[in-house]
């Protein structure tokens, strides 16, 4: 029962911070709340600060700016801290997967699973509980029955009661908070789904140590497939350092940016990159999967899947110094950042699999490893206003910015472009400068009727 009354009291918050709002203030209060929440509840107190830590930091990101990015990565920390909070040793994406089907199906699942060990509350705080549930609706009942009965009887009693504005509870306003009661019921009274959890838990990183020695047939099997391995890896190889010596001569262009085919060559490196990164993974994984990590003639293998790995490295670095002198010519757009964020985590890529040769992993070390670092720069690019800081740096540091791109960037750059309007009023068209106008003054006025839930930092700063 206790739980069931922290969850009404929980839903009555959520709907006071959320009904009809937008996202600022109110989300970094309820992620403060269910912090508090999961902080108290002693059987899931073990798993990492670390996760508690993300979900605060993203919520108060969300308050510095509530950007459509901040807002969904929010929403993906708080799921896997729902998953965290029951299962703490499961891999990311196993968290994540349980947060999401708690908040979704944990009633009902509770409710049809016969094996489910329900709490089983003391007779004595059952009956107290029971004891003041019927106090409250009895009363409750006699202060409608004389409110009504006393009305119309004094004018003054009449005026007062038709004050109380209760328009509020309607029935959209009702679901919403028993959507709030469902939620917060499902973090503190989850449903672990243990074959999915015993699953996760059940496999190693490692791969198993076959039989040693091998029998002659295997050995014949192993013996071919590392020829094999040999010959695909060769020639990938050299395939990749003619195409890095010919990528080389053309970056030393010192005309490539205004070449009209440069921005084609930066998306066409991003593809080969991806399906070189794709190949390269998948090859390793095959030829690396079993037994062969144990063949001990494997030596030559393995020196050309570090040559494959160490060369796909520098393709990244090639291409990534063509997205840089892309920026530096044009200007930061989303795309070009996504492109940085990409190569980051194929490099991730690329290290972890040199690591699952090295030190004989298999393919749930991958999963796991390179999903907890997607999580963590999720987490860091929260830390950063997009929009202010693309304005920012086309402004001050592109010579021919596009203005109609920043413009359709969100509410948050607002007062940036309106200083640089008025700093530079001949540098724009007539267009660009009613834009800029239209957008701004939408800004404030957005920013005048926010509701305190919705403050933000920018409004909460200009408002004391």
């Amino acid at each position: 029962m206790k739980i069931y009354l922290q969850s009404l009291i929980a839903a009555i918050i959520f709907s006071i911070l959320f009904y009809g709002q937008q996202l600022g203030l109110n989300i970094l209060i309820i992620a403060i709340l269910i912090t508090v929440f999961l902080a108290f509840e002693k059987a899931r107190r073990s798993f990492p600060l670390s996760y508690h830590f993300a979900h605060l930091f993203t919520a108060f990101m969300v308050f510095m700016e509530p950007s459509v990015l901040n807002i969904f990565i929010y929403f993906i920390t708080f799921l896997i801290l729902v998953g965290k909070s029951i299962a703490p040793k499961t891999a990311i994406y196993v968290s994540g997967l349980l947060g999401i089907l708690n908040m979704l199906t944990a009633s009902f699942s509770q409710w049809v699973d016969p094996n489910y060990v329900k709490e089983k509350p003391s007779k004595k705080y059952n009956a107290k509980f029971l004891l003041y549930g019927k106090g409250i609706l009895i009363s409750s009942l006699f202060v409608l029955l004389f409110v009504l009965l006393y009305n119309n009887a004094n004018p003054i009693f009449q005026d007062l009661i038709t004050r109380i504005d209760l328009s509020f509870i309607r029935i959209p306003w009702l679901l919403f908070t028993l959507l709030g009661f469902f939620i917060f019921k499902h973090i503190l009274k989850p449903y672990a789904i243990k074959e999915l959890i015993n699953a996760d838990l059940a496999i190693g990183n490692k791969l198993s140590v076959p039989k040693l020695p091998f029998n002659t047939f295997l050995l014949k099997k192993l013996s071919n497939e590392h020829t094999v391995g040999t010959m695909i890896f060769m020639t990938l190889n050299l395939v990749l350092i003619f195409f890095l010596i010919t990528d080389f001569l053309y970056l030393l262009d010192p005309n490539i940016t205004g070449n009209a085919s440069y921005s084609k060559s930066v998306h066409n490196g991003i593809y080969a990159l991806l399906f070189s990164i794709i190949c390269a993974i998948s090859l390793v994984l095959y030829f690396f999967r079993g037994n062969l990590n144990f063949f001990k003639e494997n030596k030559n293998l393995r020196r050309l899947t570090y040559l494959w790995i160490g060369l796909n490295i520098l393709l990244i670095i090639f291409t990534y110094y063509k997205n840089f002198v892309y920026v530096n010519a044009l200007g930061l757009t989303y795309k070009r950042i996504g492109v940085f964020i990409y190569l980051m985590l194929t490099f991730i890529g690329l290290i972890t699999t040199y690591w699952k040769v090295t030190q004989i992993r298999n393919i749930w070390y991958l999963w796991r490893t390179n999903a907890l670092a997607l999580f963590s720069l999720l987490v860091l690019c929260s830390a950063v206003p997009w929009d202010r800081f693309i304005t920012h740096y086309n402004l001050n540091y592109i010579p021919s910015a596009d203005l109609s791109y920043l413009i359709d960037l969100g509410d948050s750059n607002s007062t940036q472009l309106y200083q640089y309007l008025q700093q530079n009023p001949k540098f724009l068209s007539h267009q660009q400068q009613q834009d800029i106008r239209i957008k701004h003054n939408r800004y404030l006025k957005k920013a005048d009727t926010l509701l305190w839930q919705e403050y933000t930092y920018a409004k909460l700063k200009a408002s004391l």
